[in-house]
């Protein structure tokens, strides 16, 4: 069952999923203040007053990156209306909305038009940026014979590999961020522009 008007209202503002944070709060605040719109951005959802519910937990790297996109959105553009729900509370609504309808990816963006209709949804991060992804880390292991593992999954690197593995990824993203927001937005864009198209 979708996300009732009533259930949405139960969500967090963005400041009380900050006050609630325990982990990336410095981060996940400075990457707020990153982000910067477009005179078209605003316009289009000016156009397009939607309602995001967004699922997240705060030790997830993606939701540290693309939750503060959208907040700092909805706080530049008064027809987006913004809340917060974490994920591992409400797990009944995340099964919903799973991505590929099996993983519980987050962050997870329901978006509503202002009839309540559902537009769609966004799980995790754009496909193209987790392309360019494993293309670093493909490149990274490439350039470090030394580091055992480094093309394996995560979870089975030797420990050693795992940090390396994770320190180049987490500069590659951070390096990258405000073009990958510039990424997300269209693709935030897109989601809304096809839902109301397949609305009428």
């Amino acid at each position: 069952m979708p996300i009732s008007r009533e259930r949405f209202e139960q969500g967090l503002t963005p400041e009380q999923f900050i006050e609630r944070m325990e982990v990336n709060k410095e981060r996940f605040v400075d990457n707020i203040q990153a982000n910067t719109f477009s005179f078209d951005d605003r316009q289009f959802f000016n156009d397009h007053p939607v309602s995001i519910a967004a699922l997240g937990e705060d030790w997830c790297t993606d939701v540290i990156h693309f939750l503060p996109v959208v907040i700092k959105l909805a706080e530049e553009v008064p027809s987006i209306e913004l809340r917060i729900f974490e994920r591992d509370e409400n797990m009944d609504l995340m099964n919903q909305y799973l991505k590929e309808g099996k993983y519980a990816s987050i962050p997870a963006f329901i978006v509503m038009d202002k009839d309540w209709n559902e537009l769609g949804h966004y799980n995790e991060r754009p496909d193209s940026v987790t392309k360019l992804m494993a293309a670093e880390t493909a490149r990274f292991a490439k350039e470090n014979p030394q580091l055992e593992g480094a093309n394996r999954s995560y979870e089975n690197m030797p420990e050693e590999t795992r940090v390396a593995v994770r320190a180049n990824s987490s500069n590659y993203r951070w390096n990258n961020m405000l073009d990958w927001n510039r990424i997300f937005i269209e693709d935030l864009k897109a989601l809304v522009s096809g839902g109301v198209a397949a609305a009428k």
